[in-house]
């Protein structure tokens, strides 16, 4: 493969990249998953763009290190009234990997400061479909909402307080404040 072309799988939707095929074409990388190729099932996320992936893959060693950028458009549930909202991520990320079989049989190995960045893979190729799906979740704020002003929702009747108004909120009591209300009198 000359060193300027992308390395694209052909067919399935696992995306491994193949240490000895990367090292022919250059260390170069890139990989377009469409929006049905992932699967966020814990969360509440879903693609409405295709996930675009470029990167360089480096080798030191028996360790290994990829950098890239991550371009997609997905949407997640505002906190307070779970409608949909639309995010972009554009990010930048660096993972260093090491073959598993070197600390297999190692009794304890102590980590240092600089091994909290390190993951394991075979040896032989690395998953880039489990460190896309860790990327894009990880560049989601923390508390997402459609608006800063957004009222949520009614704790009682569920009634979303952005489109109307309830009685439920006036009414209510917290259970934990009923005995005040015998003070008054």
């Amino acid at each position: 493969m000359p060193p300027d072309t992308d390395y694209d799988p052909p067919g399935g939707f696992d995306m491994r990249i193949e240490l000895e095929k990367l090292e022919e074409s250059g260390g170069k990388f890139s990989r377009t998953y469409e929006i049905d190729q992932l699967a966020f099932d814990e969360y509440e996320l879903r693609l409405i763009e295709p996930v675009s992936v470029q990167g360089r893959i480096r080798r030191k060693a028996e360790e290994v290190e990829l950098r890239g950028k991550l371009r997609t458009k997905v949407t997640v549930a505002c906190g307070r009234c779970l409608k949909s909202v639309e995010l972009p991520i554009d990010v930048g990320f660096a993972e260093r990997f090491t073959p598993a079989v070197s600390w297999k049989d190692e009794e304890q190995h102590e980590l240092s400061e600089n091994d909290l960045n390190l993951a394991a893979f075979d040896g032989e190729a690395i998953e880039l479909d489990d460190l896309v799906r860790e990327e894009i979740i990880l560049a989601l704020p923390g508390h997402v909402l459609c608006d800063e002003a957004c009222k949520g929702l009614c704790p009682a009747c569920g009634a979303d307080l952005n489109a109307a108004s309830c009685d439920c909120t006036s009414k209510q009591i917290d259970s934990r404040w009923e005995k005040l209300k015998d003070l008054r009198s």
